[in-house]
């Protein structure tokens, strides 16, 4: 990890839209909880392969676009978070969640894989600016 300024574009989602919990083909409710009104930093667990897709299968498995999930190694290995250097990708990446977001791609489901509950999600971009200096104290 270097020191220095770091400037990226990070993916934000909140929930807008729900099915009652066991319910998935009943009808959507705007969401009305405090607590959802909060904008979170989008995990890439969930929302990565969408975002920054990747294609092939054993030895040939590999990024679908090369250049933007170049940008955000380079993001995660400098700041641990997850985003991307140029706006311009970051639009790409986030174009592909909100159209996997309107066919269901984020629906709750059970471990087992059973489709739980229907959820619709609201994204955003937002610009982060981390500033990082490290400092040895001890040996």
């Amino acid at each position: 990890m270097k020191d220095g300024n770091f400037i990226f574009y990070a993916l934000q989602h909140r929930r807008t839209h729900l099915s009652p919990w066991l319910k998935p083909n009943d009808k959507l409710t705007k969401v009305e909880d405090k607590e959802d009104e909060e904008w979170a930093f989008s995990s890439w667990d969930v929302f990565g392969l969408t975002a920054e897709p990747w294609h092939g299968r054993g030895n040939e498995y590999r990024p679908k676009f090369k250049k933007s999930h170049n940008e955000t190694f380079d993001v995660y290995i400098n700041t641990t978070y997850h985003g991307w250097l140029s706006l311009k990708y970051a639009i790409k990446g986030l174009k592909r969640v909100q159209k996997a977001d309107t066919k269901g791609k984020f629906y709750c489901r059970s471990s087992y894989g059973y489709h739980e509950q229907a959820v619709r999600h609201e994204f955003r971009l937002v610009e982060v600016v981390i500033s990082k200096k490290t400092k040895k104290v001890a040996l």
